[in-house]
């Protein structure tokens, strides 16, 4: 007797490997993230960067929507705010905190910092 897959079941198994795939890629974040990564990125926040640092943004790109980060810029006050969106088209996404950033390349680091600080949390 031959069992067909059903398409639940190969959807079961692409979320499972997801799981698998992105469990992995947290490991290896843990490993190699360090201080000299942190200030490279603080230094250079867009460009061509060392392969840790480029597999750890590329991973931060990679997660699903309503786990994404952004930033939103006041043109009032001309600051920067991390932002997180919410994934689903008319919801707006929500602030993450009230720290604000004077430029961008500041902004783009704390909206790395606190990325990476999520994915050390999980």
């Amino acid at each position: 007797m031959v069992l067909q897959e059903t398409e639940d079941t190969v959807e079961n198994k692409d979320d499972h490997f997801f799981d698998y795939f992105n469990d992995k890629q947290c490991e290896y974040i843990r490993q190699v993230l360090n201080d000299e990564i942190i200030e490279e990125h603080r230094l250079k926040p867009l460009g061509q960067h060392s392969e840790p640092l480029a597999r750890v943004l590329a991973y931060c790109r990679r997660i699903p929507m309503n786990q994404q980060l952004a930033l939103k810029h006041d043109r009032k006050s001309d600051t920067y705010m991390i932002i997180c969106l919410s994934g689903k088209r008319g919801v707006a996404p929500t602030v993450v905190d009230t720290e604000t950033f004077q430029t961008l390349n500041e902004a783009y680091h704390g909206l790395f910092l606190k990325q990476i600080s999520t994915i050390l949390e999980a």
